[in-house]
């Protein structure tokens, strides 16, 4: 049997592009893995796939180690089956990529649990049938995503701090994407790539990137209570306070005396939060 961790993830910043052709996004976002994890069991068995995790009320099927494992097992020929025990402690739904790291670990285990010595590159490129951040999750550490967010440049980061807030409810990537999309249509004069005429001529004029989350944009609209706690985030002196991914979780960034703060403040609401660094 092996045993894993799958380390969730925040996004330092997230800029939409785009939407293309075949109804995905173009994006830019800083991707870092951190200390928040889910566990991993994984056990030959003589045939199959069962996944077994308490509180996921979804069918094994739709769950992203059940693709994982299936995926694998086709391309490598695997005729042995496998049980998975996953014991869920990132939050569903908070844009931290648990799932997707779930689903890396999945195809790392099998890759040792078999004995293939598969290499990350190839794992990799695997892993994009099943979503487009799961590449990112076979090496973690610090990358620049690009496209789909699987084209990848990874980069050492100094080591940061964050408090992570969890409001205690999901939001729907998918949901999060199309109201973007019906943001950006009715709100033309707020959109990042603008137009400046010159001399008679149209010219495209891009703005410079900056730490921020997109998605705020819509999500703070139907979710007001995640505005006003990053407001008095930034009140208690955090140095940056964002949404992770489309949420729900917002970061903290912090300093050790900072921390304090933010931290009497969130237990003064009764709220869940996380103290966590990057790994």
């Amino acid at each position: 049997m092996i045993t894993l961790k799958a380390w969730a993830k925040i996004n330092i910043s997230l800029k939409i592009l785009n939407k293309r052709d075949d109804g995905f996004h173009n994006l830019e976002t800083t991707l870092v893995t951190i200390n928040l994890a889910d566990f991993l069991d994984i056990k030959e068995i003589e045939s199959g796939i069962i996944i077994e995790s308490e509180g996921l009320n979804i069918k094994p099927e739709a769950n992203l180690c059940y693709q994982a494992a299936d995926i694998f097992k086709r391309r490598f020929n695997i005729t042995k089956g496998v049980k998975i025990k996953l014991i869920k402690n990132i939050p569903v739904g908070g844009g931290l990529g648990g799932g997707s790291a779930d689903a890396a670990c999945v195809l790392k285990g099998m890759n040792e649990l078999f004995n293939l010595n598969v290499p990350d590159e190839e794992l990799m490129e695997l892993s994009k049938e099943i979503g487009s951040d799961v590449p990112f999750f076979i090496k973690g550490g610090a990358a620049y995503a690009r496209g789909r967010g699987e084209e990848l440049k990874f980069f050492k980061l100094s080591r940061m701090s964050f408090v992570l807030y969890y409001p205690g409810y999901p939001i729907s990537t998918k949901w999060a994407y199309e109201a973007y999309d019906e943001f950006i249509l009715t709100h033309q004069h707020e959109m990042d790539n603008i137009i400046e005429k010159k001399d008679g001529k149209k010219k495209k004029i891009r703005k410079s990137f900056v730490l921020e989350n997109d998605f705020e944009k819509v999500v703070f609209k139907k979710h007001p209570d995640l505005e006003d706690v990053k407001a008095h985030l930034i009140a208690a002196g955090a140095f940056i306070v964002s949404l992770s991914g489309s949420g729900s979780c917002l970061f903290a960034v912090t300093d050790e005396n900072i921390k304090k703060k933010v931290i009497k403040y969130l237990e003064g609401i009764g709220a869940q939060f996380f103290e966590v660094v990057t790994i």
